[in-house]
């Protein structure tokens, strides 16, 4: 997995939607270029050993970027997928709800939009998603202290097809409230078979 603080279009969606969704969620406001209605230039990959361009608090007094608190946001992130996945085994509706943002939507690839109680419902069925994927190759990103993404590309098995998997690309964002990190909004797209 990597960490990486810095701005790119993920899945179609610029730095901008991302955050004017985040904004609409936390009651946050957004400034500067992700308030404008063009997306932003993808930045240039990372220097080697480094995390990204700083944002925010996450830097240092020097401007470097602050890898700790980069690692310790990734590091929460992962602990809330871990006890997610947990809770969908043991199939615990309570704790999913308390995990999710209460205005929660994840976007098909179709672009039906669900609701915190639809996707729930969909996991305690028994049905895969992105929650369950594999983190192997995800990357994270923190844009602010409350605001962070994790992505990635991962097979999705499922269930209804004998197990057979699709890959799909992947995105999750997390908001950070009082209750701590909550899943606020996800998306998931199905990646062309090979020919």
């Amino acid at each position: 997995m990597t960490v990486r603080n810095g701005q790119r279009p993920v899945l179609g969606l610029t730095l901008a939607a991302v955050l004017a969704a985040t904004a609409a969620m936390t009651g946050m406001t957004t400034m500067g270029a992700a308030a404008e209605s063009k997306p932003p230039a993808p930045a240039a990959p990372p220097p080697a050993g480094t995390s990204g361009a700083p944002i925010g608090p996450a830097a240092s007094k020097d401007g470097a970027p602050d890898a700790p608190k980069e690692a310790r946001v990734a590091d929460q992130i992962l602990d809330l997928r871990r006890r997610m996945k947990d809770a969908i085994a043991r199939k615990d509706r309570a704790a999913l709800e308390a995990m999710y943002h209460d205005r929660f939507t994840h976007l098909r690839e179709t672009g039906r939009a669900e609701t915190k109680k639809e996707r729930i419902d969909l996991l305690l069925s028994g049905q895969n998603g992105v929650e369950l994927a594999s983190t192997d190759q995800a990357l994270v990103e923190t844009f602010s202290p409350d605001t962070a993404v994790l992505s990635g590309v991962s097979v999705i098995r499922d269930s209804r097809r004998k197990g057979k998997g699709d890959a799909f690309q992947w995105l999750t964002l997390y908001v950070r409230d009082k209750g701590g990190w909550k899943v606020a909004l996800s998306q998931a797209n199905r990646l062309p078979k090979p020919e």
